[in-house]
Formats: structure tokens, C-alpha cells, sequence
């Protein structure tokens, strides 16, 4: 994800972009720190991210990007795709595409089981197309103002999913590495039990050759 994120910062500044970051979780924080980007604020997340903890961030992002100090907010994360793989992946928070909320490659998943082992479920969800209002469709509320109300709602959204996404994946890896630390350790068990009954074997057979040359010699 480190790497990720320096490769998109490189292409924003290739092109002319100023880039600043906003950092979730201390290990990004520290790591860009000593290399010297531009971090505008960094906010520590623990294992089981809230809705609390969506919206505080989502408040700072889009009050920065009303206020003119970011024309755009990008949030790169770890993609969940299953138990034994994951992606980084960019998602564009604000502006909003005039074509919908979703993006193509959006998919929407669930975990469960299935015979006792864990499985996960996915829809892929296609690209919305534009839609035209009616013109003799009548808003209780300016457009502007309805918006205003939901953008916020969207927000807490896509981070909450992207939060809890990421620390899927971070699990997931970890519970990879222990299956296969365990997988490891129980075949290094099969060797060391192997190598010690044939060292086992080979001084009976010596003894039992001793006494029996012992034997032989009376």
C-alpha cells in the first residue's frame, strides 16, 4: 500500500499536481513522515474501525475540499477481494462522477460460511448510468441543499467500507501467514520426529551388532 501511494503521488506530480496526504493508522504516518510529504493530518484507527470514526475523517476531508484547499480527494486502500488475496486500489471520494456513485470494478461482498469454512460472497455492481429527471418533477428542497444533506451520508459511507475493507485484508494475510507458519511447523515436526527414529534405529542396530560380535568372539 506504501508503494502504491508513492506511485500515485509521483503521477500527480508529474503532472503539475501538488499533493498532500491524509494519513489513517500510524505506520503510513511514520513512513512518509521520514520521507519528507506533505501530511496535512494523520488519525490513528484501531482493529474494529466505527461509524464515529468514519465520520471524523469524512468531516476534515470535506471540509477541506469545500473550503478550496484540495480541489479532489482521492483514498487509496487495500481492496478485499478473498481470504488469500488483496489490492491496493484508488477510489475518487470528491468530485463525484455526473455519471453516479458507482464505479466500475465496485463490487459489493459478503462473508460467510459454507460446509464449516469460511467463503466469500460478491456481486460486481456496474457502472450507473445518467439518468435525466422529469422536467415537471417538482423537489421539496433545492437540489443544492438535498445534496448538501447526502454528500455527507455518502462519505461516512465509502470510508466505513474502505476502514473496514482494508483491516479485512489485514486480517486475512495474517490469518494466511499463521496457516502457513502452521503448515511449516507441523511438517518440520514430520522431519525432526523422522531424523530422530532413524538416529534411534541406527544405535540399536549398532548395539545389538556390538553384543552379537561380543558373542560371536566368546
Amino acid at each position: 500500500m506504501l508503494k502504491k501511494t508513492e506511485q500515485r503521488c509521483a503521477e500527480l506530480k508529474a503532472e503539475g499536481i501538488e499533493v498532500c496526504l491524509f494519513c489513517i493508522g500510524g505506520k503510513g504516518a511514520q513512513y512518509f513522515k521520514r520521507r519528507d510529504y506533505e501530511i496535512i493530518k494523520d488519525i490513528r484507527c484501531g482493529q474494529a474501525p466505527t461509524n464515529e470514526d468514519a465520520i471524523s475523517i469524512s468531516e476534515i476531508l470535506l471540509s477541506s475540499y469545500l473550503s478550496g484547499d484540495v480541489d479532489r480527494v482521492e483514498l487509496l486502500y487495500t481492496k478485499f477481494v478473498s481470504l488469500i488475496a488483496s489490492t491496493p486500489s484508488v477510489r475518487t471520494i470528491v468530485p463525484l462522477s455526473p455519471s453516479g456513485l458507482e464505479t466500475e470494478g465496485d463490487e459489493i461482498f459478503q462473508l460467510t460460511t459454507k460446509d464449516g469454512k469460511f467463503i466469500v460472497e460478491k456481486e460486481t455492481v456496474p457502472v450507473a448510468e445518467a439518468e435525466e429527471f422529469p422536467a415537471d418533477m417538482i423537489f421539496e428542497q433545492d437540489p443544492g441543499q438535498i445534496l448538501s444533506a447526502l454528500l455527507p451520508l455518502y462519505l461516512n459511507g465509502q470510508l466505513l467500507r474502505t476502514l473496514q475493507e482494508s483491516i479485512a485484508s489485514e486480517l486475512a494475510s495474517r490469518m494466511s501467514a499463521m496457516s502457513s507458519a502452521s503448515d511449516n511447523a507441523k511438517g518440520l515436526k514430520k522431519n525432526l520426529t523422522l531424523e530422530y527414529n532413524r538416529a534411534r534405529q541406527a544405535a540399536i542396530t549398532q548395539e545389538l551388532m556390538e553384543i552379537i560380535s561380543g558373542a560371536s568372539a566368546l
